[in-house]
């Protein structure tokens, strides 16, 4: 080599201009510019007023509601925003869209606003062509709404009561926390065409003025009812982006849409809505707009979780657009995508018969003894004995069923004291109701069952205060109790322990049932709830009694005390 130096040189200078080219082709590939370049402008808003009944129907439809209400309040206009959405990407919190001017949209222009829903392009950022919108926000449906109808809705969110709230950034995964990236997969999936065929003038109503009791009819012509539904459905609806699979990259496959698909947490499924016979190819076309009216299917079931949200929506729309959304659903290309764990249905003239059910081994997460040695707190995964005595752990005298002191049960938090080769000493702290001495329960007024005693730790407790439930008049009494019992058969993290259970009531119940909240119902109510279902399963009682736990402890009336503490 004649000249090293030269040559260094030149080399140095052809990296920085591969560096530089290479910066400013990912500037320019993920600028919103290059997107808006490469696609057909699209109408704009009339000049006219805006509708706000329109824009109010849009509200509903959409579904903004369910995403963005303020949390642990019932008002669902409040829209600060704050509700999380936990996914393989990362965690996801979903922002104010409130009125407010400087926590929310209220300071944006329609032109901005139009943007954030068709393109995907959200104002501010790092540059000045604006900041990518993760597609957790459903653009992909969006864009297929009219310039008109994102101005009445936009309208219309802007009539309600501002909110004061700062909601924190998203906390996602590498490289999904890099938000300019989301451009090129806007390149890749996002068409940004308009529904075709366009329809979005609300149906009339035919009155019938003679007998106001028989049903709607619609004064259109039935290609007319269809057009609205599919608006509704593929844009503002936007029900394929919940209830369909997804790829690793994020997007809908085309020939699986409305198939059905797993939630973003991963702990639940979104049924299959086409018209095949693994989704609703049994409901009718009025069954399915009662569902969207009343939220009970055919078969008499009832809908949860978000699904439940969903139609405390849907119910507020006109009869006439619940019927053409259920019109549309049922002209889709069916999908043939059972459920998890569903057999595939039987097409021949066979009969076919399913596997027989075998018992499945119980496997609990538990911690290893180590572990449990070096915790302050441990919870318990299956019914365990406990002794006063350390002497009778694990003793043959003793070993007998009912030879113990009392059971511990799934589910119950002990606090640790000591240790004895394999045996651990703990403390259980809880409530007793007045004339049940032999239950301890995890909360006052709430029957969380924790422990049931014999005699002998009934005498054995310590009792503290006692108190009168103001809505029961029951005396309850804060109690305490030390025991023994063997160290396996506990976890020391109390976040595994639910994730196990609630991935257990996944598969346990989604194969019937919109799965519910836990916080739908009551503590206490969850008793009789899950005890109504416990025969149509195949659940082992210590698979039950942690089940049962770990919904009243996540219950309407448990969870918000639960966050507190």
């Amino acid at each position: 080599m004649k000249n090293p130096r030269k040559f260094a040189k030149t080399l140095s200078i052809g990296v920085a201009i591969v560096v530089v080219a290479g910066l400013v082709g990912f500037l320019v590939l993920t600028s919103p510019v290059t997107w808006s370049l490469t696609h057909p402008e699209r109408d704009v808003a009339d000049a006219g007023p805006a509708d706000l009944k329109n824009g109010r129907t849009l509200f509903l439809a959409g579904d903004c509601a369910t995403c963005h209400a303020s949390p642990r309040q019932d008002d669902p206009l409040l829209l600060g925003g704050g509700r999380e959405l936990d996914t393989e990407f990362g965690l996801f919190h979903m922002p104010n869209i409130s009125s407010d001017p400087e926590h929310g949209i209220g300071g944006w222009t329609l032109a901005e606003f139009t943007r954030a829903m068709r393109e995907g392009v959200g104002p501010g950022g790092i540059l000045p062509d604006g900041q990518n919108l993760y597609p957790a926000f459903p653009y992909t449906s969006y864009q297929r709404m009219s310039a008109n109808d994102v101005r009445d809705l936009f309208a219309y969110i802007k009539s309600l009561k501002p909110v004061a709230s700062d909601v924190p950034d998203h906390e996602l995964k590498f490289p999904f926390n890099i938000r300019r990236g989301v451009g090129v997969w806007r390149l890749v999936f996002l068409d940004g065409k308009a529904s075709a065929p366009t329809s979005t003038k609300a149906l009339k109503v035919a009155k019938n003025e003679a007998d106001p009791m028989k049903p709607v009819v619609i004064d259109a012509s039935p290609e007319a009812i269809r057009a609205r539904g599919q608006y509704l459905v593929e844009g503002p609806g936007h029900c394929a982006e919940c209830h369909s699979p997804r790829t690793f990259m994020g997007n809908i496959p085309d020939d699986l849409r409305y198939g059905g698909g797993p939630t973003p947490e991963g702990n639940g499924y979104f049924p299959n809505i086409s018209p095949d016979e693994t989704g609703i190819g049994f409901w009718s076309v009025n069954s399915t707009a009662n569902y969207l009216l009343t939220g009970i299917s055919p078969i008499n079931k009832r809908a949860g979780g978000d699904m439940e949200e969903v139609i405390a929506n849907t119910s507020q729309m006109s009869a006439a657009d619940r019927y053409a959304m259920a019109v549309y659903l049922k002209s889709i290309k069916p999908v043939d995508r059972p459920a998890p764990g569903q057999p595939e249905p039987n097409h021949t003239s066979q009969v076919v018969m399913l596997p027989e059910a075998k018992a499945k081994e119980i496997v609990f997460p538990t911690s290893s003894e180590n572990a449990v040695e070096e915790a302050n707190t441990v919870y318990v995964m299956h019914t365990k004995s406990f002794f006063l005595d350390p002497a009778n752990v694990g003793a043959a005298e003793t070993s007998a069923e009912g030879s113990e002191d009392g059971k511990f049960l799934g589910g119950t938090e002990l606090h640790v004291l000591g240790h004895d080769g394999d045996k651990v000493q703990v403390a259980l702290e809880g409530w007793q109701m007045e004339g049940a001495d032999s239950v301890v329960y995890a909360q006052k007024g709430q029957r969380i069952m924790q422990a049931v005693l014999a005699d002998s730790a009934i005498e054995a407790l310590d009792k503290g205060e006692s108190v009168v439930d103001p809505d029961t008049e029951q005396t309850w009494t804060k109690v305490s109790l030390k025991g023994w019992t063997e160290v396996d058969g506990v976890l020391v993290d109390q976040p595994e322990m639910w994730q196990f259970t609630s991935n257990l009531f996944n598969s346990t119940c989604a194969a019937c049932h919109t799965l519910p909240e836990p916080s739908h119902f009551l503590a206490n109510q969850w008793i009789g709830t899950l005890g109504a279902m416990k025969r149509f399963t195949s659940l082992a009682p210590d698979e039950y009694r942690l089940l049962l736990a770990y919904l009243q402890n996540h219950a309407k009336d448990t969870a918000a005390a639960e966050e507190a503490h």
